[in-house]
């Protein structure tokens, strides 16, 4: 199993809810988050000279889906294909390994507490 965990623009939320749950998601979370992606320092303007200035936080979403390993890569390009703009801020997407998952309720274990 698989959580993908999605940094991205609120205006993004409804076309993946729709999307996911459309691929058969088994549920998701998600949170406000604010986020500072690559430091606008390390970006040369236009005359060559590079932007000094303190990067300031961005309003952001993050959010949560676990998957099972032959799922990952049709959710995580969906998410990417409803993200990508091409300009910055379009977020990151992070894949991080879940040892097991319990479904509090039944006691069921694994791929089982997802779906």
């Amino acid at each position: 199993m698989k959580l993908i965990r999605c940094y991205t623009r609120k205006e993004n939320l409804e076309p993946i809810r729709h999307k996911l749950f459309e691929l058969g998601a088994p549920g998701m979370s998600v949170t406000e988050a604010k986020g500072i992606g690559k430091p606008m320092s390390q970006i040369a303007s236009k005359d060559g000279e590079e932007n000094r200035s303190i990067p300031q936080f961005r309003d952001r979403i993050c959010i949560e889906i676990v998957v099972d390993d032959e799922s990952l890569a049709e959710f995580s390009d969906a998410l990417a294909a409803i993200c990508r703009t091409g300009s910055l801020g379009d977020g990151k997407i992070f894949i991080i390994p879940v040892d097991d998952a319990i479904r509090v309720r039944t006691g069921e274990r694994g791929i089982k507490s997802l779906y």
